[in-house]
């Protein structure tokens, strides 16, 4: 996993690197509001509804930057499955979509050999091998 993972829509992603990506986004969003919700109760805001509007305004800034970056790895991961990134869509419908999303994404592998997002992920450890160098040096 590397930068461009969560920062380019571009080419395509294997289903343990979504995983790893989602646990990462989720917990940096639950930190960061853990994180904020601390900073407001340190700060010593006197006005209840200033500081609660201050959060409210942390809370949605993280949340568009969670959205962001989940849409970053979905879109790879669809791409993965020779969709387009605009099934992203589909994970708004009310109950079908985020099982859809979970089963598309998260179990069922992408398409093997290249397709029109990029070249297939390295599968297997003759490949992790090849790219990484001998294992176990």
């Amino acid at each position: 996993m590397n930068s461009q993972t969560f920062t380019s829509f571009d080419g395509r992603i294997g289903r343990q690197t979504w995983w790893l990506a989602q646990i990462v986004v989720w917990i940096a969003t639950a930190a960061a509001v853990f994180a904020g919700a601390a900073l407001l109760a340190l700060s010593g805001v006197d006005n209840y509804a200033a500081g609660f509007s201050l959060m409210h305004l942390l809370v949605f800034v993280i949340l568009i930057a969670n959205l962001y970056f989940s849409f970053t790895v979905n879109t790879k991961r669809w791409h993965d499955h020779g969709r387009s990134g605009w099934w992203n869509l589909a994970l708004f419908v009310p109950v079908v979509g985020p099982l859809l999303g979970l089963v598309m994404l998260g179990f069922l592998a992408g398409e093997e050999g290249n397709n029109r997002f990029g070249p297939p992920v390295i599968r297997n450890m003759a490949g992790a091998v090849q790219r990484f160098g001998r294992a176990g040096q």
